[in-house]
């Protein structure tokens, strides 16, 4: 199996659930993207601090609680990692559609 042309950018996802963060990773990989998954906030801090070139976004489940998601911003604006907190249900075409926005806009901002 020949593996899909990389865009370069490199995305963390963050989930409670194993089903919902392996199809969004699969979504993302299929349209070139590099992507990691964590399932706990131990694994992400570690994550963060051992990637090099750094994540240039991070995503998080609805699944993720309010507390961590605190420090998950905390990271990102420490990093300079986009950040994408994802809704209940949110379609796989509007799904990669915001994760290419929001990668094109901290591109730019950068």
């Amino acid at each position: 199996m020949i593996a899909p042309p990389t865009n370069g950018y490199r995305i963390l996802i963050y989930a409670r659930y194993l089903a919902l963060m392996e199809t969004r990773r699969l979504l993302l990989a299929s349209d070139g993207y590099r992507v990691n998954t964590v399932g706990d906030l131990k694994q992400f801090r570690y994550s963060v601090e051992q990637e090099q070139p750094p994540y240039e976004l991070f995503i998080l489940c609805h699944t993720v609680p309010e507390d961590e998601r605190q420090a998950i911003r905390v990271m990102a604006l420490r990093t300079g990692a986009g950040l994408y907190q994802l809704e209940r249900m949110v379609q796989p075409i509007r799904f990669i559609y915001n994760v290419s926005e929001m990668l094109s806009a901290n591109r730019k901002d950068a």
